[in-house]
């Protein structure tokens, strides 16, 4: 609603409201003034009644003579008598002949009948259901010499009254229309006047609440309202540079926070998500609307709460690792929450989450290595101590005995050897940061060359080697020396691992613009549990097995890291008592050239 029309009501309703109270009042007054009159008028004529009924009781009994002196006295004056005797039964009334008396109701319960025995008269003002109208009764107690008689009671219809009533109410209104009416023009001409600089102040408010500061405003008014245009123009340019200099800030921050590596997150003073920066946001698997929500409802972690609760109460800083569940698995951080707290109001708390998963995993690595190797080293170690040992300090004269004895340290020795050339492979292929050599190679002579290598132990226990579905000419963009280490630790895996009369099958399927192999055994298999895991270092399905078949656990770590040196992807499936399949794949052309 524009302000001139809200100016307009309000002159009306402040002229209007105060008129019709004040009406409203005048017509109550001068409706109880009437009734007071009235009352005052009937007081009068019921004492002159109670008169002539006490002085026609001294010269007898009035009994049986009352209707008709009630009915003499009611023609005289002109209005309605009724005489009731003490227990309430009508006597004598002017509307009712003598016959019907018997057949009016008791009348001992009516209010002025009751006050005109208590005291000296009673009055009421009701509704008549024999006059079907509104009555005034005015009742007096008639006792000449204290000896009760009965109560007369005079009755006027208050028809003059609302006759009256009515007439004040058509003369007030009548005035209310022509001064509303007054009212009107002249508040439609104030209205417009008062209003035209307030609509222009308001345009201009409208124009700042939607950015435009350069607005400005000219009231052609003096006064207050001059003074408010003139502080709306300055308020405008002041609002123009501070929020140019948020603005600045604000672009700052974010471009911080877009180029910070570890997540932040900002609390309110109440403990309430504010913000959070683009890297936050990316480790949550199911980016929630997260603002105005406690940490703990985004995050499920008691610790961090709680962190957070410490820092804003005591403002103390507090440092925690986390682990989350982010979109790629759970992440370890290292967590850091302060107080916010400019010019000593604390104003929320921050809380930067500093990525630490890699440095956990390098630091397990490095323990589960060191574990390993020293487990690893310690048995054949110990066999070599213990069967030199015996050598050296005890006299064997069997020769026999003693050849055995060099055989298994040999063994051992040999079991080392092997261990140290794989541990330096492995490292090697982890410390270099892509394969040198690479070059055109026929993939089938590789295996050609790699067969008969591991062909002594493949007879041994009766396997047979199918090789002949790889075609003869295939190349690949690969070091033909690591190629041939991973196929052959490939094939020795599966002889290993394959019973007695069993198969191990090489295949190749050409997938574009690669190659994908495939040695597939109809050995042991490997249980479902434990395929993520068979490509870690030293990692063993059954270790005890393992070791007796002279194994390292480092042979399907060297195969990962030689195909992923290359470009390629490993695989495996395997089902259990049926078998396993080990596929790699290696590009044929050289992705940069």
């Amino acid at each position: 609603m524009k302000y001139k029309w809200k100016l307009f009501f309000s002159y009306l309703l402040i002229v209007l409201i105060p008129f019709l109270v004040a009406e409203r009042y005048l017509a109550s007054h001068l409706r109880a003034r009437l009734l007071i009159q009235i009352e005052d008028r009937l007081f009068k004529e019921a004492l002159l009644i109670k008169a002539i009924i006490e002085k026609e009781a001294a010269g007898g009994d009035l009994t049986y003579q009352l209707d008709g002196l009630v009915k003499k006295i009611g023609n005289d004056i002109h209005e309605r008598i009724t005489f009731i005797d003490g227990t309430g039964r009508v006597l004598g009334d002017t509307d009712v002949s003598g016959d019907d008396l018997n057949k009016l109701e008791d009348h001992s319960r009516r209010p002025e009948f009751v006050a005109a025995l208590k005291g000296s008269h009673g009055t009421a003002v009701r509704y008549s259901a024999t006059l079907k109208k509104d009555m005034m009764y005015l009742a007096v107690k008639v006792a000449p010499e204290d000896s009760l008689l009965g109560v007369a009671r005079v009755a006027v219809p208050l028809t003059r009254v609302e006759e009256l009533a009515r007439s004040t109410d058509v003369i007030l209104f009548t005035t209310l229309l022509f001064c509303t009416g007054l009212i009107l023009i002249l508040s439609i001409v104030a209205s417009r006047r008062l209003s035209r600089p307030v609509e222009e102040i308001t345009r201009a408010a409208q124009e700042i609440a939607q950015g435009n500061f350069d607005i400005k405003v000219y009231p052609d008014v003096a006064g207050e309202l001059e003074t408010l245009g003139k502080s709306i123009n300055l308020m405008a340019l002041e609002i123009k540079r501070k929020i140019g200099g948020i603005t600045q800030e604000k672009e700052t921050l974010n471009t911080i926070l877009r180029g910070m590596s570890d997540g932040v997150m900002v609390l309110d003073a109440q403990g309430r998500i504010m913000l959070i920066n683009s890297v936050f946001e990316g480790l949550l698997r199911r980016p929630p609307d997260v603002f105005g929500k406690k940490p703990v409802e985004v995050i499920r972690s008691a610790e961090l709460q709680d962190g957070f609760a410490d820092a804003l109460e005591k403002g103390e800083t507090f440092r925690m690792a986390l682990t989350m569940e982010a979109l790629d698995g759970n992440r370890v951080f290292d967590v850091t929450i302060t107080r916010l707290e400019p010019e000593g109001r604390t104003e929320g708390a921050v809380a930067v989450f500093h990525d630490i998963t890699d440095l956990k995993r390098i630091e397990k690595v490095r323990k589960d290595f060191v574990a390993n190797v020293s487990h690893e080293l310690r048995t054949p170690l110990t066999s070599i101590k213990g069967y030199s040992e015996t050598i050296c300090h005890e006299k064997i004269q069997d020769e026999a005995k003693v050849r055995s004895f060099a055989g298994i340290i040999l063994k051992h020795a040999n079991r080392l050897s092997v261990l140290v050339e794989d541990l330096l492979s492995l490292t090697k292929l982890e410390s270099e940061k892509g394969v040198a050599n690479k070059r055109k190679i026929n993939f089938r002579d590789v295996l050609d060359s790699s067969v008969p290598i591991i062909k002594p132990a493949a007879d041994e226990k009766h396997l047979t080697i199918e090789t002949d579905s790889v075609p003869k000419n295939i190349e690949v963009w690969a070091d033909r020396d690591q190629i041939a280490q991973a196929l052959i630790n490939l094939l020795d895996n599966a002889i290993k691992y394959t019973p007695e009369g069993g198969t191990v099958r090489v295949s190749t399927k050409d997938a574009g613009d690669e190659l994908q192999v495939t040695v597939e055994d109809t050995g042991i298999g490997i249980p479902r549990e434990d395929i993520d895991r068979i490509f870690e270092r030293f990692y063993r399905v059954d270790k005890n097995r393992s070791r007796d078949m002279g194994g390292t656990g480092l042979g399907l770590s060297i195969v990962k890291h030689i195909i992923q040196g290359h470009g390629g992807r490993v695989w495996v499936r395997s089902v259990l008592e049926e078998g396993s399949a080990f596929s790699f794949s290696l590009p044929k052309e050289a992705k940069n050239k």
